[in-house]
Parts: C-alpha cells; structure tokens; sequence
C-alpha cells in the first residue's frame, strides 16, 4: 500500500524490499537520519555491493564460532545477494 493509497503488486515487492532492508540493517525508514532527500533505500545502495558490510546490523555480523575471515567471504556475497533483492 503505497503513498498513493493504491494496492499493487509493484508496490507489494517494494515494500517487501524495505523490509529485507529493514530486517538487515536494523534501521527503519523512519530514523533520524533518514528524510525526504536521503532514504533507507538511498542508504543502503550507496554501499551496495563494495561496502554492504558498513550497513548491516552488527548483531548479525558477530557470530563467536568463527573467526572473521572465514565469515568474511561468505557472509559478503550471501549479503549482496539479499540486499540487491531489497534493492530491486
């Protein structure tokens, strides 16, 4: 349910986008430090896909059963995977 008050599947897979982003970053659109000219979205895609690391939730990253270059490679690519879907 978009903005315009219309019910689409466009708007369904938009929204489903944000919530990926949302869950990922645990940021919410509505944040200080998002506004009318800078977004979740916005966010987000600037990093997207060399620095998607520097969005994500730390509390996801922080896993204690392995070292951080192990998680490193793996973890990047399954994030840039998940975040160009929120992205499209």
């Amino acid at each position: 349910f978009g903005m315009a008050g219309k019910v689409s599947t466009k708007a369904d897979v938009y929204s489903y986008g944000i919530l990926l982003l949302e869950v990922y970053t645990g940021r919410k659109p509505t944040d200080e430090q998002f506004d009318e000219d800078f977004s979740l979205r916005q966010w987000v895609a600037e990093a997207f896909p060399i620095t998607i690391s520097d969005v994500i939730d730390s509390h996801l990253l922080n896993e204690s059963n392995t070292t951080p270059t192990e998680r490193s490679a793996a973890m990047n690519d399954m994030l840039v995977m998940i975040m160009e879907i929120g992205l499209s």
